[in-house]
């Protein structure tokens, strides 16, 4: 690839995926969870270990979901880890969380399919609803991003949509936004408010076509989304 293919400015782009075989969309479309991944590379011997937060609105939907993802054929060694810096988002009723060390089977996952083309992550891959959604950073131009991902797609069976393709600022980076901290259907409002353009300048959706498009009120959208920006923006 030679120069004048790629852009004098990073861009990010914004992927909702789905891709087969995968643990994580399987486990995440039937249970009440989600996952957060903070990157991961497969190895030699084709595993790879990655450090999750897994969230739910429920302790016990936290513990069925690590009972589950043991069992899953995928996963080898599952351990917990102290999120003791995290601690503020664990005394929210209805917003559980816990961080999990996970050794599983890497050749069923699509991180070396961006990574080894050059993408790095911008953020940590959030899991959610049967998908994953992706920010990524590159230095291709649009139209090389677009060539990218549909070789990607077509080399693993994948469907991704691209959500958005933006001008990379400063600070964005890997867990710029603690996701960690949001409740399911907080994530559903958020994620989708992102993807339709709410917080684009200019503004791609009004609030009203949110709500409509969530199947609540305008208020109870904006309630959702003062409760997210606090979480995210607050101390």
């Amino acid at each position: 690839m030679n120069a004048s293919e790629h852009t004098d400015r990073a861009l990010c782009v914004s992927l909702m995926v789905w891709h087969p075989d995968c643990w994580v969309i399987e486990l995440t479309e039937k249970l009440d969870i989600g996952l957060i991944g903070y990157g991961t590379r497969t190895r030699q011997d084709g595993r790879t270990t990655t450090l999750y937060t897994i969230y739910a609105n429920t302790e016990e939907q936290i513990s069925s979901g690590i009972e589950q993802i043991r069992a899953h054929p995928q996963v080898y060694v599952v351990s917990e880890v102290n999120q003791m810096h995290r601690l503020e988002a664990t005394s929210t009723p209805g917003n559980a969380t816990k961080g999990l060390l996970i050794d599983h089977d890497g050749t069923t996952q699509i991180s070396d399919e961006f990574l080894s083309r050059g993408f790095v992550h911008a953020e940590p891959v959030d899991g959610n609803n049967g998908v994953e959604y992706w920010r990524l950073l590159t230095n291709y131009n649009r139209e090389e991003v677009e060539s990218i991902i549909d070789e990607i797609c077509e080399s693993v069976g994948a469907e991704i949509d691209v959500l958005g393709v933006t001008e990379a600022a400063w600070g964005t980076g890997l867990g710029g936004l603690p996701l960690h901290r949001l409740t399911r259907r907080q994530h559903e409002v958020f994620q989708l408010a992102r993807q339709e353009g709410y917080y684009s300048t200019p503004r791609r959706i009004s609030a009203d076509g949110l709500a409509d498009e969530l199947g609540i009120s305008a208020s109870t959208l904006h309630e959702h989304l003062q409760k997210v920006e606090a979480k995210l923006l607050g101390p």
